[in-house]
This record gives C-alpha cells, structure tokens and sequence, in this order.
C-alpha cells in the first residue's frame, strides 16, 4: 500500500546507508517497482510542514497516493487534499513518468512541494435574468454585479438575491454590454456601465447585506461605437472603456456630466448629445497625442476654455493607437492599462501619459484579457480560439513567452485572474463551461456547466468573487456563484 512504501530514507552519513540510484533509462526498465527518492517541502504553516528528511516513495505514486503519504506523515484526520510541484510544474502523472519526461535522475534527491489541492466548486447561489447575461464583475465584496442585454445591471448578494436594478435609457433597445465596480468608503460604491450606444454612465450606491440603493450619478460621453468593456483601476479612482470605435479611453471616477437618468429617453439622449457637443470642442482627437492625462486634475482650469496647455475639466484620456475595433480592457496598476483588439494586438499603456510602452502582436484577434497584479502574465483569448493563452511581457515577441491551456470545446471569451493568487485563473466558453486553471499546470483543475450546455446555453462572462468564489452568465440568463473548496488555506 501507500504507506507502506514510504518509508523514511536513511542520511548518506549513516551506517550502510541505502539510497536508491537510477537514471531515466533504469526506471524505465524496471517498470512499477521503483523507488524515487523525495523530500517533500511546503510554504504553508507550520503545523502543516513535514521534517525534510529524504524518503523513499514508490515511482508508481500519483498526486493521490502523494496526497495519503503526507496525510499520513502529518497525521491528519480528518485527511485534506494536497497537490504537488516538481521543479514548478503540478503533478499530473506518476512520479516516474514525470521523471522521465523531464530527463530528471532519481540519482539525487527530488524536491516535492505540497499545496493545497482545490475541492470540486460547488454551487452556491443562481440569480435569474429576464435576458441573456452579458457581463459579470465581482470585485467588491459586499455584491457582484451583471450587465443584462436587457439594457439592467443588476447587484446580487453571495445568496443570489437581488438587491437592485437599474436601467439605461432606452434600455429596450440599449444592451449593457460591461459592467465594473468602483469601491468607496465603506458600504458606498459606484456602479458603472458600458452600453451598446457608446456612452458609460454611473450611479453611486450604498450596499448591505440584504439591500441596495443607488442614484444616478455621471455620464461619459466619447465613444462613436458600442461599448465593449470597463474595467475598474485598483482603488478606484478611475475606469477605463473599450469601443468598437478603434479606442480605449481613461475616465476619472469623478468626470463625465451629471446627467438625469430620471428624465426619459429622449430627453435624455437630449442631454447626452448636448453633452457629446460640448465634448467635441474640448477633447483631443482619437488617435492624437492627448493634450491632457485625466489622472491630475487638481489644477486644471474651470473656465471650459480648450485653449492652453490643460485640457478641460472632465476630458478623458484616449488611447487610440489601434488599427480596429478595441474588445477588451484591463489594469496592470494605477499607471499601466493594457488593451486588446480586432487588429489582433495587445497593448500596454502609461496611463499617466497615454503613450503605448509595449505591444505585442497576437495570432488572432483578442477578445478578452486579464493581466496578473505585478504584470508578469497576461492572459488572453479571442479569435474563435478554443485556447487560453498567457504571454509574459517579460519575453518580448519571443515564442517561448506564450503558454497555451487547452480544454474547450467552444471558443473561449472570457478569461480572469484569482486575486490575490499569482498562478490561477479561470475562463468560460461558448460550450457552456467555466474551466478553474493553475498556470503551472496544462489542464484545468475543475470545470462546471451552466444549465443546459448542450442546448446551446454559451457563456459570456465570468469573475471571481475574492479568492474562494468566481460567477458566470450568458445565454440562459442566470448567474451562478461558485463556492471553491480550500481547506487548508482557509486554516491558514
């Protein structure tokens, strides 16, 4: 059995001392009967940690019986699941066959850290939409928000109740296309969204456990085409918006109009178009050098005049460098922006100056991306790909800087990462799953289908809720919160 083949190996100082000694080719040749020799090795507490003293595991051992070797050394009870790294790569096989594909001998002794394992996600809560569900941020930790292509964004608890419902103008036939949170003080926050008529607009809101109220607040006005995403800065101040106008554009949290979201659609549209109006003569031309960032407003002058070396109060920065529609948005930091597009390019720009620092050119168009907090990684997807692709910015234009997950059936267009963890993230697909990844590993560490999969019933979008739940919707309009099972780190 398990524990009976691991036994504790003796140190080379010892008195006939038996250390097993066996290149690739000999552990191939003995088949199952070969002992590797293991120091198993964790970053976890201290009550979780084993002596490093080498021991001898049988070549046969998957991550399972791994997992019941260091339950049994721990003496833990009940058992908890571990995973496991060799040389950074997730165990995935036998000890054996990694060994030999690795060109790694078993002469020496062989570093095994434990992690812990994520438990198969379990359903925690399913809100209902009238209509398809287009988007999904669960940045905040008090509600998760949805875009509807009703022309709704929707707040929901963690239990999946409803806590509120606001509408666009002409919402019927305005789809809200991206949805992002911006955090406040305490319980207030604001709630932006992008929709199909190009315009973003935002209402400030004040969130309990069991209610929600919010009143309109701004309304931004730039964009000549659709909407097709925003992305919240960290800390908030400010949101960036992709267009199918060939921009992305930096917003202040505080800019844009005030706008009377009580007035009714055509009054409305009034107001916006008087507002795009006054826009025009202020704000830089897309694609041109921008007269202004809109991180520093705290000397810009009131008096509306564009003349001068300050743009006007409330202009947004344009990022205007791509040669197609702009698809995706997201935050490196509070001074880096990164954006992706039909032009099949991925962009990194000074969200202080808006100057592209760094670009990298995609063999498809990119639909969605998400970049890692210290912009070591960024994920993307797109082009009718099956594929999640991650490019270190690091490696330049080089293929060795591209990793490829593979599992979709579908083409994949959305992808997120977990915050707070460097190595995993998740993504949903047109064939009705939400697949959890870990970067160190090429398949995913659990997938979920939404209602009927097989019916047709796409996903469009997916986030994760803090570090233990991610959310997905599409087409048959529900979101559902998903409750990852992390024991030990949870203790921890």
């Amino acid at each position: 059995g398990t524990r009976a083949g691991a036994r504790r190996e003796r140190t080379r100082d010892s008195p006939g001392a038996d250390f097993v000694r066996s290149s690739p080719a000999a552990m191939a040749s003995v088949g199952e009967d070969v002992q590797i020799t293991c120091r198993f090795v964790t970053r976890l507490p201290e009550k979780f940690r084993i002596a490093p003293t080498p021991l001898a595991v049988p070549g046969k051992l998957t991550r399972y019986g791994l997992s019941e070797v260091v339950n049994h050394l721990l003496a833990l009870d009940p058992p908890k699941p571990f995973d496991f790294l060799v040389d950074g790569e997730l165990v995935r096989t036998s000890l054996q066959k990694l060994l030999l594909r690795k060109a790694i001998s078993a002469e020496k002794t062989l570093d095994v850290e434990y992690i812990p394992a994520v438990g198969p996600p379990s359903e925690e809560s399913v809100g209902k939409h009238e209509d398809w569900v287009s988007a999904v941020d669960g940045g905040f930790a008090g509600a998760i928000a949805t875009g509807c292509y009703d022309g709704t964004v929707k707040l929901w608890s963690n239990a999946g109740s409803r806590l509120l419902t606001v509408a666009v103008p002409n919402a019927t036939n305005n789809a809200v296309t991206s949805v992002a949170l911006l955090p406040g003080d305490g319980d207030k926050i604001t709630l932006v969204a992008g929709a199909h008529d190009g315009v973003a607009r935002s209402w400030d809101a004040n969130v309990s456990s069991r209610k929600a109220s919010a009143k309109p607040s701004r309304v931004f006005v730039g964009h000549t085409a659709a909407i097709a995403e925003i992305a919240a800065a960290p800390g908030g101040a400010h949101f960036a918006s992709a267009s199918a106008d060939g921009t992305a554009r930096v917003w202040r949290r505080e800019g844009g109009a005030e706008f009377d979201f009580a007035a009714d659609a055509e009054t409305g549209r009034a107001d916006e178009t008087s507002a795009k109006r006054r826009k025009k003569t202020a704000s830089h031309v897309p694609g041109a050098a921008p007269v202004r960032s809109c991180l520093d407003f705290d000397d810009a002058r009131d008096d509306g005049d564009g003349d001068g070396p300050l743009a006007p109060r409330g202009a947004e920065l344009v990022l205007g460098d791509h040669r197609g529609g702009v698809n995706c948005v997201g935050w490196e930091s509070p001074d880096a922006v990164w954006s992706g597009g039909d032009d099949k390019t991925l962009k990194r720009w000074d969200a202080e100056s808006g100057a592209c620092t760094q670009s990298f050119d995609a063999p498809k168009a990119v639909a969605s991306l998400a970049v890692r907090a210290d912009g070591a990684r960024v994920l993307w997807c797109g082009g009718g790909d099956k594929g999640v692709h991650a490019w270190d910015p690091r490696a330049g234009q080089t293929t060795g800087g591209i990793t490829t997950f593979a599992s979709h059936q579908e083409m994949v267009v959305c992808v997120r990462w977990c915050p707070g963890n460097e190595h995993r993230f998740a993504s949903c697909s047109y064939d009705g799953t939400t697949k959890l990844w870990d970067t160190r590993g090429k398949l995913p560490l659990h997938t979920v289908t939404a209602g009927n999969a097989g019916e047709g019933d796409r996903l469009f979008a997916v986030d994760f809720h803090g570090p233990g739940r991610f959310a997905c919707g599409g087409v048959d309009g529900a979101l559902r919160v998903y409750k990852l099972d992390d024991e030990v780190r949870t203790e921890a």
